[in-house]
């Protein structure tokens, strides 16, 4: 893992995956930095989706360029007058627009990307020594750029048994500075996808009562993870399922 962002699933990921059940194909809608599928056994194949487009363009120039990437950031002095330059404007070269990405994400506080902070001594060096390991994990799989429904139109039916989806959307009644954050209506609309793709599924949220009125008409499985601190307040999170936890060790 090599991108800091607000909310990623690092630090919850051992809790969560003992739900997965066995599959073949991992499809993540929403995957920004990526903390589960860089802390769960890889699949056979993976199909990783986020709609923000920085986050796209970063690991598809990991997959792709990570050696220049590497050098571009290897010689990038971090300091107030480039980040106010890169925030106030995007490179056109697509490794530079990555590199700007990384910097503003990581040298800021939990990723807010708000001002020019050093969270560690070490920030710069961990991510340049975090490259090729990420290259290596992500050097196969498929990445998307699109909204989630998209992604499920992908799907072709024939793989859908051997599927797994794991979705962590935007929580609802929360935002962030890269993030809009889901109305009740995305909310539904992605229970309503979920339901209809044929696939065992699992979603993150947090016990909102909408969350929980919407698991429970659809008759599905909720499954209480722990308490989740934020910067206000305390939350529960909980993991929403079609289908009943596995009851052998899968990985």
């Amino acid at each position: 893992m090599i991108l800091t962002r607000l909310g990623n699933k690092r630090a919850l990921a051992d809790k969560i995956i003992p739900f997965f059940p066995k599959h073949e194909l991992y499809i993540e809608p929403f995957f920004g930095a990526g903390g589960m599928f860089f802390s769960k056994p890889k699949a056979k194949f993976n199909i990783l989706n986020d709609i923000d487009e920085e986050v796209y363009n970063l690991f598809i120039m990991i997959q792709r360029r990570w050696e220049d990437l590497y050098d571009c950031l290897f010689f990038t002095p971090i300091h107030e007058k480039l980040w106010k330059e890169w925030k106030s404007g995007v490179p056109i070269d697509p490794v530079w627009r990555a590199v700007r990405f990384l910097v503003l994400s990581n040298f800021s506080y939990l990723g807010k990307m708000e001002t020019l902070s050093f969270p560690s001594k070490n920030t710069k060096k961990l991510a340049l020594s975090r490259l090729r390991k990420v290259y290596e994990q992500i050097y196969d799989v498929d990445f998307m750029c699109s909204d989630f429904q998209e992604v499920f139109r992908k799907i072709e039916k024939g793989n859908r048994d051997r599927a797994f989806v794991y979705a962590d959307p935007p929580y609802l009644d929360t935002s962030n500075n890269y993030s809009q954050g889901f109305t009740p209506e995305n909310s539904s609309d992605l229970f309503d996808t979920l339901q209809s793709s044929g696939i065992k599924w699992a979603m993150s949220e947090f016990d909102h009562p909408f969350i929980l009125e919407q698991a429970k008409e659809r008759d599905l499985i909720v499954e209480k993870i722990g308490i989740r601190r934020n910067l206000n307040n305390r939350r529960m999170e909980i993991l929403i399922m079609n289908y009943r936890k596995p009851q052998q060790e899968l990985f």
